[in-house]
């Protein structure tokens, strides 16, 4: 075997050996998390110092937002990849559980939310304010639907994580890689949350700085979930120490 074939194989090797170890690995997340954090901002800012219009890049529909995108989707897929292998009505119901915060997650990406406004559906549209929704001059049936349908939508984001409180703490707790990953994907896309609609009217802050600090956070997020769930496939909730 040629020399550069043996080097190639040992290099995988070690690389599966290292990622192996560290999922394994109480607070492995940490070592994931720097490595990630390498392998996205390195190139980007290559693609910044090369780009002729850097703007672009975490502009509307750019490439970080793209990226974003892409990872919500392969998470999907990794979730019905799972749903397929593990059959435990707690990991199915975890896998559903993620599966519905990446659709919303890609939808609000893609700015499919703005497909509810009464722009696209008349009179049956909704505004995502709440004088909308205080407002006499809107149909209190309309105002109703739409609120039972946010609640409910609420509802199934938020009660999975009060029902496992305790195993998710206990395994923040013990250094669980998959919680860690979650953990800081949540982190991720908070900051971008703030940096998107709180800090928007902020004028001490350069717009492109903001919406760069934006789109990386969220791309972050997106990236730290991805990997967060393919933990998830090889060793679901149910077989976790501290579960």
């Amino acid at each position: 075997m040629p020399r550069e074939l043996c080097d190639d194989a040992s290099l995988k090797v070690l690389i599966m050996r290292w990622a192996h170890d560290t999922f394994l690995q109480p607070f492995g997340y940490f070592k994931i998390a720097g490595v990630v954090l390498a392998c996205l901002l390195i190139p980007l800012w290559i693609a910044y110092v090369l780009s002729t219009d850097p703007t672009q890049l975490h502009a509307e529909d750019g490439i970080i937002e793209w990226l974003s995108v892409g990872c919500w989707i392969a998470a999907i897929l990794i979730c019905f990849l799972a749903l397929l292998r593990h059959h435990s009505q707690g990991d199915r119901l975890v896998f559903w559980w993620c599966v519905l915060i990446c659709a919303l997650a890609a939808a609000r990406e893609l700015d499919a939310h703005v497909l509810l406004n009464p722009k696209y559906l008349g009179q049956f549209g909704v505004h995502y304010k709440p004088r909308w929704f205080l407002s006499s001059e809107v149909n209190i049936l309309l105002r109703l639907s739409w609120f039972s349908l946010f609640l409910m939508l609420g509802g199934s984001i938020i009660s999975p994580l009060v029902v496992l409180r305790q195993s998710i703490l206990r395994l923040i707790r013990s250094g669980d890689v998959a919680a860690g990953l979650f953990l800081l994907s949540a982190i991720g896309l908070a900051t971008g949350f703030v940096f998107d609609d709180t800090l928007r009217e902020i004028t001490l802050l350069d717009r492109d700085v903001r919406q760069a600090i934006e789109e990386i956070a969220e791309l972050l997020g997106a990236a730290y979930f991805l990997i967060g769930v393919g933990s998830l496939l090889w060793k679901p909730l149910s077989e976790r120490k501290g579960s």
